[in-house]
């Protein structure tokens, strides 16, 4: 039996939110309109299942523009669902949010993974944008996004005017963003991968062409070589959702310990919460 001992062992800080209840809301896009309220409501929420969505409608916790909806009603642009959820459970995040540097413009603040950056899916509270509003920093804007499962450093806005600058530069392609990940294999040398990325179902991505697919483009230096593993630094050319993640993969060196794309990812499309992956830009 091993004994641990109290002085060097170190456990995590978790935050953890009380169940509480929520209308949230969802505007449906040009991109949906003719899909059915059911098969829209399953695709963007995999973790509710069918029979439960059936049983929130039924009661009339499902609204199209305000009205009770029915399971088979035909989306159309602009109209806004209405869903309510009497007691929402969110997921526990790691309590390690810190704010590094703040300016009257701008904040840099440090975010733990798994932790996404917006609301979103099975997050409300638990999220970096949240937190910060509680920490009293209620003027803290969206510039850019991280994954859920990624950890790293992230510029906020405090104005329009600030947020309109950095996120033209983001867009521009101004500002060079670097990411270390381990991976499967050994890398032998460096690479560019240029493999557009689609929406393949619900939370998941996929590369692969249509009219639907983005540009990507990564840039990967070789760090380290271990026995059956590499680290790498990742330099993402173009910002698409879990483009690192979905291009290491295409390469053949997936994420050692991504739950979607590494080497044992299910690809259900569920958002899985406890990773224990780490990119740290």
């Amino acid at each position: 039996m091993t004994i641990l001992n109290s002085v060097n062992f170190k456990s995590s800080k978790v935050r953890i939110v009380k169940p509480y209840p929520l209308w949230r809301e969802l505007k449906v896009k040009e991109a949906d309109s003719g899909a059915v309220l059911l098969d829209l409501l399953k695709d963007r929420f995999p973790f509710i299942s069918t029979d439960e969505w059936k049983r929130r409608i039924t009661d009339k916790w499902v609204q199209i523009n305000s009205e009770p909806a029915t399971a088979e009603h035909i989306l159309k642009t602009g109209q806004i669902i209405r869903h309510f959820n009497p007691r929402i459970k969110e997921p526990s995040v790691p309590d390690e949010l810190r704010v590094l540097k703040e300016h009257e413009d701008w904040l840099l603040v440090w975010k733990p993974a798994p932790m996404p950056v917006h609301q979103g899916g099975r997050y409300y509270k638990n999220t970096v944008h949240s937190i910060l509003h509680e920490m009293g920093y209620t003027d803290a804007k969206i510039v850019h996004r991280l994954d859920s499962v990624t950890s790293g450093v992230m510029l906020f806005g405090r104005n329009k005017e600030t947020v309109a600058i950095l996120q033209s530069l983001f867009k521009e392609g101004k500002v060079r963003k670097e990411y270390l990940a381990l991976v499967c294999g050994e890398v032998e040398k460096n690479f560019r991968i240029d493999k557009p990325i689609k929406r393949k179902k619900g939370f998941v991505f996929e590369c692969g062409t249509g009219p639907d697919a983005r540009e990507a483009v990564t840039e990967i230096e070789v760090v380290d070589r271990l026995k059956g593993y590499s680290i790498v630094k990742a330099i993402p050319k173009t910002g698409r959702t879990h483009q690192i993640r979905l291009h290491l993969k295409t390469a053949g060196y997936p994420i050692a310990d991504d739950p979607i794309y590494g080497p044992d990812g299910d690809q259900s499309g569920m958002r899985l919460q406890n990773s224990p992956i780490r990119l740290v830009s």
